[in-house]
């Protein structure tokens, strides 16, 4: 089993990103197909997308077909091709399962047929002048980092979001193997489920959340209240750095990486701004390789490379384009298997996203899929760490819930010697001084939801109002880019505590 030459599996999830529109022409070059696929013998070459192939109508039946194609292209609302889409497309249950079904109401079972995105992105600012852009994607030239590293180690074109919907329920799936009923981000009230983090401290495993901020707290921290009094477990990236270079410190067992989402002004130059990394529309993609760039380096430099597992996903597709209908047959999570807000039984999937396994066990140029009827998802990280690590000899200090016992593991995936020895030098890509994300940008519904849990934070010794209450004052008065640097220009970087918990140093 691979797993046994790995000591530390590090998890970098990025933001809001489909399959095809970063990896969908991958191998569209018979002379850069894919070295090997997993499992062998499958016999269907890597799915992405195909010149004049996949379609949508703006205005449905007889209207012109808008192909999906690439590199992106300037429109109206887009003036930056590395910004497409812009402005930001929905990403709330509802418009997704419009983006999946069209107008159709999705009758159990059937497949959907991917018909809706250009109608639905129309109903944003882009308008129909814009709509277009949606079903544009990346190339291999426009995405590098991403593209270099998919094809010299693994990539999985079968690697689905967890539930067809925003965020916080995603990474809900990915830390907890449920939302907690929640299929929205919904007025970002804090999950109270027990957590993967919360399992190996139980069982004695060690574990870091590394978070690429100064000011705003780690999204991890935030979103679960059983995670509110481990303060000291949630480092700056830069440690993270520091750790993977030194050989008598090493990583934990476990390590959770996380872009920065929203943008915050330079502690020691307040006029001066660091920009998102997460790859979240409209923010520039070549600001999301940067950061992958740079957790690759910190792996690929450290002199125990070969003892760690990197795995890199996106939590959702967040409205852009993908041709592959998710599989209906998912097994209601726990805890919440029903959603609260309209009984949605997380009875399928969601939108495909990138997945990659970077390791010296994994063979350069694979492609990987489930053996077996349940495709990858973000349980089948939790599902992996289980099995590693032996959480399940004591069913009480692990997660409860169905999905994981469900999904596939990565095991299957890596060798059993170490195979891929030449990991590629990727240079961290220049300054983007000219294409910065303008600072009249919209505010996306995450980062509304970190500066809504600052506000609680720091009113919370007053006792002021519930989450609701500063979510719906957050909407209020922070719109654009500009609102969340002016608030955070009046907070200093150091602390890094959740609501309702001790202030606690980030180191």
């Amino acid at each position: 089993m691979g797993l046994n030459n790995i000591d530390h599996v590090v998890v970098l999830m990025m933001e809001n990103r489909s399959l095809d529109n970063l990896l969908g022409w991958l191998y569209t070059d018979s002379q850069k197909g894919p070295l090997a696929y997993f499992p062998q013998g499958a016999g269907i070459p890597y799915d992405g997308l195909s010149p004049g192939k996949y379609f949508n109508q703006l205005d449905g039946e007889g209207s012109p077909l808008v192909y999906a194609t690439h590199p992106p292209t300037a429109w109206p609302s887009c003036p930056q091709p590395s910004q497409t889409p812009t402005p930001d497309p929905h990403e709330e249950f509802e418009f997704v399962t419009k983006q999946l079904f069209g107008a159709k109401a999705p009758v159990p079972g059937a497949p959907a047929d991917m018909s809706g995105f250009l109608e639905n992105y129309a109903t944003t600012n882009a308008g129909h002048a814009s709509a277009g852009q949606i079903m544009q994607g990346f190339g291999p030239e426009d995405v590098p980092i991403i593209t270099r590293l998919a094809r010299s180690f693994a990539v999985s074109d079968r690697w689905f979001a967890s539930a067809p919907t925003q965020t916080w329920p995603n990474r809900g799936f990915v830390h907890t193997g449920s939302s907690d009923g929640h299929i929205n981000n919904e007025n970002y009230e804090p999950y109270a489920n027990r957590t993967i983090f919360n399992a190996l401290e139980d069982s004695g495993k060690t574990w870091g959340v590394f978070h690429d901020t100064d000011i705003v707290p780690s999204l991890t921290h935030v979103q679960f209240t059983q995670l509110w009094d481990k303060a000291s477990n949630f480092q700056k990236f830069d440690k993270f750095r520091s750790l993977c270079a030194d050989s008598s410190s090493r990583l934990p067992s476990y390590s959770f990486l996380e872009p920065r989402f929203v943008p915050e002004p330079r502690w020691w130059w307040p006029w001066s701004t660091k920009y998102p990394s997460d790859y979240h529309p409209p923010h520039d993609v070549l600001r999301g390789e940067q950061f992958l760039a740079r957790a690759y380096e910190a792996v690929r430099s450290s002199p125990y490379r070969d003892r760690i597992l990197l795995v890199v996903t996106f939590d959702e597709h967040g409205g852009c384009y993908d041709h592959v209908p998710p599989p209906w047959g998912s097994l209601a999570p726990l805890p919440g298997p029903t959603a609260k807000a309209n009984n949605f039984g997380f009875d399928r999937f969601g939108v495909r996203v990138p997945a990659l396994l970077i390791s010296s066990c994994v063979e350069a140029g694979t492609v990987f899929r489930s053996d077996g009827p349940v495709p990858f998802d973000h349980t089948s990280i939790l599902a992996t760490l289980r099995d590693w690590l032996g959480l399940e000899s004591d069913p009480t200090k692990f997660l409860p819930s169905p999905r994981i016992k469900a999904a596939p593991k990565l095991d299957s995936v890596l060798k059993p010697t170490l195979v891929n020895r030449e990991w590629p030098t990727i240079p961290v890509p220049m300054k983007i001084w000219w294409k910065d994300t303008a600072k009249d940008t919209d505010l996306n519904d995450v980062q509304k939801s970190l500066l809504a849990h600052m506000k609680r934070r720091d009113s919370a010794d007053a006792g002021a109002g519930s989450m609701e209450h500063h979510a719906v004052e957050t909407r209020n008065e922070m719109h654009t880019i500009q609102h969340a640097l002016d608030y955070l220009r009046t907070k200093t970087p150091g602390p890094s505590r959740a609501e309702g918990t001790p202030s606690s140093p980030t180191r």
